[in-house]
């Protein structure tokens, strides 16, 4: 990590030269020679692998050293950007102190340059003495030694008799068994501890396994595999004699000893003739590297026998790149099967007592399905005395007993998976510890947090959210990060860490100060953080914790419910002057003070709360630094007031509001561009919004929310005129208008009149242009779906919400758009309205992949021959009067799920008693 520390550093370093080179005036220079310093830094980091010894040390001090000349930059910048806000009598009267502040910094700055050169000397030294002494042929040995005796454990480990696996099994064994005569590789992919080589190895000893494959091999790759070590442990399997056997006498040829002495190409010919001639089944257990698998793959022949290859990895990219076909997947353990394979562990073939039984139940839940947590915690337990007594004291604490050294849980479950992630992902893997345990993170306020953090460097002219969104998904595919929710185009929405890598996170982070967690029950002990994440009340921690909070760049609060009260944000404001990332949870806030706008290192901004009306104050534009705010819902469903010379913030990247925003104040006097602002949700049009988009003040905006009001009108026309400049604009929610001023309701027959001057067929009309246009969200739809309407032409996910009605004209235009692959048709809930049909016509809808209905008084629902030829999923939520699903579903050929929640009591019974394809998932919830 102290190599990512000292980018960070250096980042920051370069953006503030760049984007606020006043508020450097006076250090300029020293500050331009600390970033010289820092890249040298940087390039001796990245030859310094090992975290052991002289090199640990080293590493150490460069990040105490970087965060020291961090703590004191942004310190000076603070300082300077508040007096530069004074009056000029007030700076006059601080000019002395200012002046002092300045020779302060540059004596700072000489002293740390002074120290980083103290630390490249000593390091050069150690390393000309290691060399000298040959130290580093004995610490690899040691590290060898130490990479044997753990594969050994983690064989008895993994390899233990783990119940489940019934349906896995049998899965794989089809997958070998099945196809063509070809050579084909198939794969398990899962985290470490969660039984992989026990489902290997279950399979390779079936009987039907054995019967179908003449020659079997198993051979195990390490982290650190080498090609020549794996085809010699295949040597070993395929020709057991091989080292105790001469290959000939004549001169010049190798003697069996000889065989550490063959050359990688020898070894491969040695392997292929003995496969060549038979059908073979070869284990490749535990790949980690592509390369690895590059390396031998020749020499498994394709001898057109039905040969298989089994992989286990960590990886998916792996398991792709070597098998080229779908993972298997493995799942953790159910409750019920971690409960089997604990009691089996614990108590062999008897019973467990009925007075422990809870107490087992709930310590076994603690490991969430994994199966070597299991196995290890059974293990602690099987040699305790099995007592009320002895097992209370390890309820609530599973997880420690789990990671202690002599269980080897952490190397096995996350040093391994961890020491192999690229330097790039570490930061980001580690940030997921600071949310609470069995917490559901959503995605997209996470990617924004990496980068408000500064964890997403080096993109080129990507933006950041991409390539943030791109590490996610590598530490879903390495099985450190489990997709807790995926929306139906298989974005995933929601993420979850287990609980064992989350408490081995903390560890991690703790040890190269990445982050601290404070609950109760540590609130007392004083430490100086620089991420902090608050797992209890805010007003006992701020009365009871110790903490230096000079230095903390991200502060989270997951206590609960709570207010942030003025004497919360006094305390706030007094020590959290270099905070980065604040982030309030589940914290509401009474307001938004008017000192908002001190905290000026502030990048990310999350408040929420149920109970007030956001006045968001004028001194959140001071925030120069401001990449992405999120607030709200406010009370009664009020927009949250904002300043209306939002372009001051011009870094700003994300404004998400969860109701709506509306701005105040006057917009005259710039015609300045927030060129990276991305996300707009959603915007009241009154006239303030209206003249800046006319200004075209958000160019490159990708996700824009409009909600209609009557203050826009005769200007909507004009308005959509100017969004059809938006060349990046790919994502609209248009909020129709359902209330007048005095909040309403119009009356139905008054709804195509209520959106100013113009009709809600002529607004999807002026839409039409909108080429760029892939999601369109539509609220308040309620009877736009009596008729036929044309909606933008390459718009391939829809949202319709507060339906009242559809026609078959209505339908019929929908199903006319030949790109369209998700649609939402969302009922109203206040409406209590005649039930309608929905016909879905001959050849309609030919694109569409997903359809979900929600709410809708839908009594019937039709699909002619050749409609939704590609459906692939299908939900049902809460429409009451639906009593029945079309005949013609069931015969799609792509259907693969179907999901009917709350359904009538008779679309229940009809559907229990469907007999459907093997090939198609029916989820019936109540």
């Amino acid at each position: 990590m102290a190599d990512s520390v000292v980018s960070f550093v250096l980042d920051h370093l370069a953006q503030l030269v760049a984007r606020e080179a006043n508020l450097l005036y006076g250090v300029e220079d020293r500050v331009q020679s600390l970033q010289y310093e820092l890249q040298m830094m940087k390039e001796l980091l990245s030859s310094t692998k090992r975290k052991k010894g002289m090199e640990h040390t080293v590493l150490n001090q460069i990040r105490d050293v970087s965060h020291l000349a961090e703590d004191l930059i942004d310190t000076f910048v603070a300082k300077v950007s508040i007096y530069k806000r004074r009056t000029i009598l007030g700076r006059m009267l601080r000019s002395f102190g200012q002046a002092r502040s300045l020779h302060h910094v540059a004596e700072k700055i000489d002293n740390i340059k002074t120290t980083l050169n103290e630390i490249r000397d000593n390091k050069d030294k150690y390393d000309a003495f290691k060399e000298s002494s040959n130290q580093s042929a004995a610490e690899e040995e040691e590290e060898e030694k130490r990479a044997q005796s753990l594969h050994k454990l983690r064989k008895n480990v993994e390899e233990e008799d783990v119940v489940g696996f019934v349906q896995d099994s049998k899965d794989v064994i089809n997958r070998l068994l099945e196809g063509d005569s070809n050579r084909k590789a198939v794969s398990i992919v899962g985290m470490g501890g969660l039984g992989k080589t026990t489902l290997a190895r279950k399979v390779y000893n079936s009987s039907q396994v054995k019967q179908h494959f003449m020659c079997r091999a198993w051979v195990y790759v390490s982290n650190e595999c080498r090609a020549k070590e794996l085809l010699i442990g295949l040597l070993k399997h395929l020709m057991p004699n091989f080292e105790q056997q001469g290959r000939g006498k004549k001169k010049g040829k190798k003697s069996a000893g000889d065989i550490n002495e063959l050359r990688e190409e020898e070894l491969k010919k040695l392997v292929r003739n003995c496969l060549e001639w038979k059908r073979y089944l070869v284990v490749v257990d535990d790949l980690w590297k592509r390369q690895d698998w590059d390396e031998v793959q020749d020499a498994f022949p394709d001898n057109n026998r039905g040969s298989r290859i089994l992989i286990t990895s960590r990886l998916k990219e792996v398991a792709l790149h070597a098998a080229h076909d779908v993972p298997h997947y493995l799942q953790f353990l159910s409750e019920e099967e971690s409960w089997e394979l604990f009691r089996r562990k614990v108590f062999r073939a008897e019973n467990c007592p009925s007075d422990l039984e809870a107490l087992g139940k709930q310590m076994v839940r603690s490991c969430r399905g994994l199966p070597l947590s299991i196995i290890v915690l059974a293990g602690l337990l099987a040699n305790k005395e099995k007592s009320h007594r002895e097992w209370s004291k390890v309820v609530g604490h599973v997880n420690w007993y789990l990671t202690r050294d002599e269980t080897q849980v952490k190397d096995i479950v996350l040093r391994l998976s961890y020491d192999n992630l690229p330097r790039r992902l570490k930061p980001c893997f580690l940030y997921l510890g600071l949310f609470p345990e069995d917490f559901e993170i959503p995605v997209m306020p996470l990617l924004q947090k990496w980068v408000a953090e500064g964890f997403i460097q080096d993109t080129g002219s990507r933006d950041p959210d991409d390539v943030a969104e791109d590490y996610l998904y590598e530490l879903i595919d390495r099985s450190l990060v489990q997709a807790a929710r995926v929306d139906t185009n298989g974005d995933v929405l929601v993420i979850r860490v287990h609980d064992l890598l989350r408490d081995l996170c903390i560890l991690e982070s703790k040890e190269d100060k990445v982050f601290e967690v404070c609950t109760d029950h540590n609130i007392l002990i004083p430490t100086k953080p620089r991420r902090l994440s608050i797992h209890s009340k805010m007003d006992h921690y701020i009365s009871s914790s110790y903490n230096d909070h000079s230095c903390v760049r991200s502060m989270f609060f997951f206590g609960s419910i709570d207010y942030v009260g003025s004497r919360d944000w006094k305390w706030l404001f007094e020590r959290l002057k270099l905070v980065r990332v604040l982030d309030f949870g589940l914290t509401p806030s009474s307001k938004i003070p008017s000192d908002i706008g001190n905290f000026i290192h502030l990048r990310y901004l999350k408040i929420q709360s149920h109970y007030v009306t956001f006045v968001v104050p004028d001194s959140i534009l001071n925030l120069w630094n401001l990449e992405t705010v999120e607030l709200g819902p406010s009370r009664h469903n009020i927009p949250i007031s904002f300043p209306a010379q939002i372009w001051k913030l011009k870094h700003l990247r994300h404004l998400n509001i969860s109701w709506a925003i509306g701005l105040r104040g006057s917009c005259l006097g710039s015609d300045e561009k927030m060129w990276n602002v991305q996300t707009v949700s959603t915007l009241v049009l009154n006239s303030q919004a209206t003249s800046l988009i006319k200004k075209g003040t958000f160019p490159n905006v990708k996700k824009l929310g409009l909600r209609l009001t009557s203050e826009c009108e005769g200007e909507l026309p004009k308005l959509l005129q100017s969004l059809q400049q938006l060349s990046y604009l790919n994502k609209l929610v248009i909020v129709l208008r359902d209330r007048d001023d005095a909040g309403v309701e119009h009356s139905s027959d008054e709804s195509v009149k209520r959106n100013n001057g113009l009709k809600p067929q002529e607004l999807l009309r002026s839409l039409g242009q909108f080429n760029c246009l892939t999601i369109l969200t539509i609220d308040n739809v309620f009877d736009l779906l009596t008729c036929g309407l044309a909606f933008p032409p390459n718009v391939t996910e829809l949202t319709l919400s507060e339906i009242k009605c559809i026609s078959d004209e209505g339908m019929n235009g929908l199903g006319n758009h030949t790109k369209l692959k998700i649609l939402r048709l969302l009922g109203d809930r206040a409406s209590c309205g005649d039930s309608f049909v929905v016909n879905c016509g001959r050849g309609s809808f030919p694109e569409l992949e997903v359809v979900e209905m929600e709410i809708l008084k839908v009594r019937e629902w039709k699909l002619e021959n050749g409609a939704m030829s590609r459906l692939q999923n299908v939900l049902i939520n809460r429409c009451e009067r639906l009593d029945d699903l079309p005949n013609e579903l069931w015969s799609l050929s792509g259907l693969r799920k179907v999901q009917v929640k709350y359904p009538s009591l008779q679309m229940a019974h009809m559907l229990r008693n469907l007999e459907i394809n093997s090939g198609c998932q029916l989820v019936i919830e109540n």
